[in-house]
């Protein structure tokens, strides 16, 4: 009576064995793409640096010379924590941007990129102004700390939160060419300045070195 019994259990025991070496290479599997994710990705340990922005298309009269990405959480660019796991907000931005086209040479063009939040509370954090003429073929690139970054009216960025929208700013001598909040424009022509067909990136680096440009279409 015993050894019918014996043989069942022996055939249930292989039975689990089996089962339970076919879950261990699936978890196998599955864990290997998701390491590689995880060192692909800017929040990963052992990242170095990350694209935070990259437009490579005209600006339109009808973007009012803010070339902006809004909600920037439709947008896949990093939104996350910049503070931890890695102190993003100690790097540095590296900038680099080329003019294709528009309508009228306009030498004293300057470009500065800002991020903003809407919560928990409003920020606003821009670069500096930088002189790109606006003149085909003209290629530039520079760079910034983000801590040093220009805290519109004191309204500092939370940069533990997800941002609301960010991007690059056209300016003339006078301002934005932008018609927004009164700007007119910047006593410019918007007929002289757009369509700016444009390639502009910004890469966020920590610890030192210039970005891989390659890897982000140039």
């Amino acid at each position: 009576m015993t050894q019918p019994i014996t043989r069942k259990l022996s055939a249930k025991t292989r039975a689990l064995t089996l089962a339970l070496a076919v879950l261990m290479l699936l978890g196998v599997a599955l864990a290997a793409p998701a390491q590689l994710r995880a060192q692909e990705s800017p929040t990963a340990t052992n990242a170095t640096e990350m694209l935070v922005f990259n437009w490579n298309k005209p600006v339109q009269k009808s973007d009012g010379g803010f070339a902006q990405y809004k909600p920037l959480s439709s947008y896949n660019f990093p939104n996350g924590n910049w503070v931890s796991p890695i102190n993003w907000v100690n790097g540095t931005i590296y900038f680099r941007a080329k003019v294709f086209s528009i309508p009228k040479n306009q030498p004293s063009m300057k470009l500065g990129f800002c991020f903003w939040q809407n919560k928990p509370k409003y920020g606003e954090e821009c670069s500096k102004n930088q002189a790109v003429p606006g003149v085909p073929g003209t290629e530039r690139t520079w760079n910034q700390t983000l801590r040093s970054f220009n805290k519109i009216n004191g309204a500092a960025i939370n940069w533990t939160q997800p941002r609301w929208k960010e991007g690059f700013v056209v300016r003339g001598p006078k301002g934005p060419v932008s018609p927004k909040a009164g700007m007119n424009w910047g006593g410019q022509n918007p007929a002289d300045w757009y369509p700016l067909n444009i390639h502009y990136t910004a890469v966020l680096v920590i610890n030192g070195g210039e970005p891989n440009w390659s890897q982000y279409g140039w």
